[in-house]
Formats: structure tokens, sequence, C-alpha cells
């Protein structure tokens, strides 16, 4: 059976990233601009070069990605920039990578999405520095490196997010990236929830959709300020109708009856047969994903010394 993930690819030409980078450079070099504070700006001045420079149908897709029912989109050869050495504490100074937040920032206004971050992770900054922070080791967070990040979903234990609501208030609909460096080639993995829904026989499809899970905060996440979601289930209709959505995080998913926790392990098993897509991100690939239609994973890796160690950009969107 062929994967139902549906993956939306884009590249840029050569001669579109230098005019690119050249025109956002000129604008973000006139005074500095930091990604908490000046995210308005930082998204304008992107979204207006992203409008000058990409081709049409580049734009036209970017556009409807939110709308078309594609899982995932990625962009590749976007410009980068002279970057710092890898922030492996966590965080930098958001005013040396204005170039990289124009870009990103505008992507996600060209998408018709809302950049936000949660008081509860990343001591609330707006973007997240993936990065193997040497005080994370053995935890399976995106700080990590050393412990494999099973399939899962961001922040699973918050309610999925109405329309028209403050996301802030619920897990992020869309987790978006910009790469800097991926020298170790570690892939971001992605399995679309509609090829692991298949694989189930209807009676677990019923017991997973059963409100009888509890769901805990990952480990990213300040836990003395998180509570686990209880009484609640893994699946969930979508809005649509049609497709299911989940919450999922292995090491904090348990089921609270015989029921739901067996229900739980022929989830796992399906996980474990499902098809899924190897994504190597290169310097200058932005990335996007629908965290409700989406599962990912991270397989362990031995970072690069700290300086040039992998270092992804991500940024929660609605």
């Amino acid at each position: 059976m062929t994967s139902l993930l549906q993956l939306t690819r884009f590249h840029v030409e050569d001669s579109a990233r230098e005019l690119l980078g050249k025109e956002i450079s000129e604008r973000v070099s006139e005074t500095r601009l930091d990604s908490d504070l000046d995210d308005a700006i930082l998204a304008r001045i992107g979204a207006y070069a992203l409008r000058r420079y990409l081709p049409g149908e580049t734009l036209h897709g970017i556009q409807v990605f939110t709308a078309g029912g594609s899982h995932a989109l990625t962009l590749t050869n976007l410009p980068t920039q002279d970057f710092p050495a890898t922030p492996v504490s966590g965080f930098g100074d958001e005013s040396e990578l204005a170039v990289t937040n124009a870009l990103h920032l505008g992507l996600l206004r060209l998408l018709g999405c809302t950049p936000f971050a949660v008081a509860y992770e990343n001591d609330g900054r707006l973007i997240r520095n993936v990065v193997p922070n040497p005080e994370a080791s053995g935890t399976t967070s995106s700080w990590g490196a050393d412990s494999e990040f099973f399939w899962h979903s961001d922040n699973p234990h918050q309610p999925f997010s109405p329309p028209g609501s403050d996301p802030r208030l619920y897990a992020p609909p869309y987790l978006s990236f910009y790469t800097v460096r991926n020298e170790e080639r570690v892939p971001t993995e992605l399995m679309a929830l509609d090829d692991v829904v298949v694989r189930l026989d209807e009676d677990t499809r019923l017991a997973l959709l059963a409100e009888e899970f509890q769901v805990g905060a990952p480990a990213s996440n300040d836990q003395q300020s998180t509570a686990p979601l209880t009484k609640t289930s893994v699946l969930e209709p979508g809005p649509d109708g049609r497709h299911h959505r989940a919450r999922y995080d292995r090491g904090t998913t348990a089921g609270c009856t015989d029921a739901a926790a067996a229900a739980l392990e022929r989830w796992s098993a399906a996980l474990g047969t499902a098809p899924s897509t190897e994504l190597v991100l290169r310097p200058g690939e932005f990335m996007i994903f629908d965290n409700y239609r989406v599962l990912h994973r991270r397989k362990a890796f031995r970072p690069a010394p700290d300086a040039t160690a992998r270092w992804l950009r991500r940024c929660y969107a609605a």
C-alpha cells in the first residue's frame, strides 16, 4: 500500500534566491530586529520580498496549502546568512538572525498563518532553536539527541483548536521549520495519520476514539505549569468529517482502562508498519506540516561539535 502522505515540494532557483537574499538583507540592516518584539515587521519585510521574487506557481502553492488538504510543504534553496555558532544552550541573540526570521515569518504570512508562542515552553519565546542541548541529554525532547523521539504530535496534552480561537490555549495546528545546519544529515520523519488509521481494525479505532486516555506534557514543557489532559481520546474526528486528528506522545500517553491500554498497544504496532517519509532538511530549507494530521519523529544521533551542531528553527503557527 502506497503512502497517503500529501507532500508539496517547491524549490527556489539560484537567481531568485540571490535577489531575495539581497532584498531582505538590505531592509533588515536598517535597524536591529528581534523575533519576539518585531515579528510583525519581520513578517512584512519577508512577505514583500517573497511575493516579489518567487514565481507565481510557487506563491500560489504556498497560499493554498492550508486549505488544500496537503499534509506538509517544503521550500528548498532559500537564502542563508552568516550564522553564529549553534546555540546549544537553546537561546541566542535573535537580532543576529533577522534575515532568517524575515524569511520564516514572511512565509507564514503568505501561508495565511499566525505565528505564536506558549508561556509553558521555550521561555515563552516565539522561535525555538532545535539543537542538541547537553542539558537535555537522555530526554525525548527537541533539545535532545541521544534518545529517539518516537512518533508524536507536539503538545498533545492540549485540546484541539477550534476555528477563530486563541491558539496559545490549544495544541499547535502547524509546526514550521527553517534549517540552519544539518551536517549530521539527521532525517525528520513524517507519517500521515491516514496511513495509520487505515491499518487499524474497527474495534481499535473506536477504542482510540473513546475518552479513556490521559496525555501528559512533553519533556520540553514546564512541568510545573502544565497539567495532563485527562479523560480524553487519542483519535478525534476532524471538522471535515472525513479525516481524523490525533494527540499522541508515547512517553506521555496512557490508557485509563484495560481496553484503552490494549488499544494503545495495537496503535503502537500500527505505527511500526505504516509508511513514512524521511526528509533530510538542508540549510535554507523551510518545512511546515499539519500537527493534527501528521505524526513526526527524530531518531537518536551523534551531534557534530557544538559550533556546527544540527540547528533547526521551529515556530508554531495557526
